[in-house]
């Protein structure tokens, strides 16, 4: 292939301009995989009530992944329970009992953040590294 120089500039400007693109996709689906990966784990980690009825919190998780910007290139997720919402600070941090005394918090969604925290910029840049070869 042979460019002529007037129009090397926009060779380059076009294979970057791609380049930007594949990295903005891998990124977007680096971002849901993470998320992925957190609801899988706050599910296994969440607490199941004894007895009939029990469960429901722990099946109420779901995730909410968005795509925003040019060609929907941002990606969002959102990890959020369904169900029970307005427990998930009581049952993580632990709360006080009517009658006196404390129930101790069941760490489920400190770890699965913790776990996105740690795998997102991993995914990310085997993400750009891949992006790269192409």
């Amino acid at each position: 292939m042979s460019i002529q120089i007037d129009e090397f500039s926009l060779a380059v400007s076009e294979i970057l301009d791609g380049y930007a693109e594949d990295i903005q996709e891998a990124v977007a689906q680096a971002v849901e995989e993470t998320g992925t990966k957190a609801l899988k784990t706050v599910k296994a980690k969440s607490p199941v009530r004894k007895g009939k009825g029990g469960g429901r919190y722990k099946k109420g998780w779901r995730i909410k992944k968005e795509r925003s910007g040019v060609l929907g290139t941002q990606a969002q997720v959102t990890v959020y329970n369904k169900t029970d919402g307005p427990l998930v600070h009581l049952l993580e941090n632990g709360h006080q009992k009517a009658g006196g005394g404390r129930v101790e918090g069941i760490p489920h969604v400190r770890p699965a953040y913790e776990e996105a925290e740690r795998l997102l910029p991993e995914l990310t840049a085997r993400a750009i590294e891949e992006a790269g070869e192409r």
